[in-house]
């Protein structure tokens, strides 16, 4: 068992998370290397995890979640890597060894592996039947990935365009058409704690940091359907959505509702997609009032 363990690599992709990083590395055999990827500056790393030999710590700009994975995927030496969000609970070594097992069943022909979440509402996170003990599914959640290392630069890793959602999405519908497919392993199981990843001062910066949210994924969304489907599909698709969107506004502003600015980032964000320009959203460009 441990000679699997040695062929596999995590990688970390981290923002302010040093106090949920801290808790997942304990829990993670010192046979397995580490990669944290800090897309903050938080030095402090550096002296909290000094003694643990297995643990490497990389600062990089911030150019988003999937650069960052694209970035660890060059530098990791094992044949798999596993990528997980410090906010994910449940990796075990039998979780380890488990992913391994079934990529050997699979013959290595698979895009990307994801567990099981136990945590997940049914209505906005789809999964297979736990009937089954490894399913096909159209793609795994991007908060844990598991990857054979070749095989995921066969499929050029993800789309450095995409700062934040849907970069997963993007990953595996390229990787398909390569005859890459995805697959939920049923037996491994975790629980996200969605949104506690990275720690917040106060009310502001959780409320910053939601807008931030908010404007990536509408954005992520529009370039993904534009990329896939064409510009014209597009648009008829998200017509009904970008009218949704003026009248939430319209309303909100009418009863002064303190929903209104996330709706405010929302129009921001698609128009910016539709009109081509880049993903730009940033913290430091976030009002501490919005």
């Amino acid at each position: 068992m441990k000679s699997i363990l040695n062929k596999i690599s995590i990688v970390l992709v981290s923002y302010k998370s040093s106090f949920k990083l801290k808790k997942f590395v304990q829990k993670i055999p010192n046979e397995t290397k580490i990669f944290i990827i800090d897309n903050s500056k938080d030095y402090s790393l550096k002296k909290i995890f000094k003694r643990k030999k297995n643990v490497k710590i990389y600062f990089k700009k911030n150019e988003g979640y999937g650069s960052s994975i694209n970035f660890a995927s060059k530098i990791i030496k094992t044949p798999y890597f596993l990528v997980v969000q410090p906010d994910v609970t449940g990796i075990k070594r039998i979780s380890l060894i488990r992913f391994y097992k079934y990529a050997k069943k699979l013959k290595n022909k698979f895009s990307v592996i994801g567990p099981h979440f136990i945590n997940a509402s049914k209505s906005g996170h789809f999964q297979t039947s736990l009937k089954f003990k490894i399913k096909e599914i159209h793609n795994v959640h991007g908060s844990i990935m598991f990857f054979n290392k070749k095989i995921f630069n066969i499929n050029k890793g993800f789309d450095k365009n995409i700062f934040l959602y849907w970069e997963e999405t993007d990953y595996s519908k390229r990787a398909s058409k390569n005859g890459y497919k995805a697959y939920q392993l049923n037996i491994v199981k975790v629980k996200h704690e969605k949104g506690k990843a990275v720690k917040t001062r106060n009310l502001k910066d959780t409320k910053k940091l939601q807008n931030l949210y908010t404007w990536h994924f509408i954005w992520s969304k529009f370039y993904y359907f534009d990329k896939h489907y064409g510009k014209f599909l597009s648009l008829i698709y998200f017509t009904p959505i970008l009218m949704r969107i003026l009248f939430r506004i319209l309303i909100y502003k009418l009863i002064k509702s303190n929903k209104l600015t996330k709706y405010y980032f929302r129009l921001d964000g698609l128009i910016s997609s539709i009109l081509n320009k880049k993903s730009s959203m940033r913290l430091e460009k976030i009002s501490i009032d919005s």
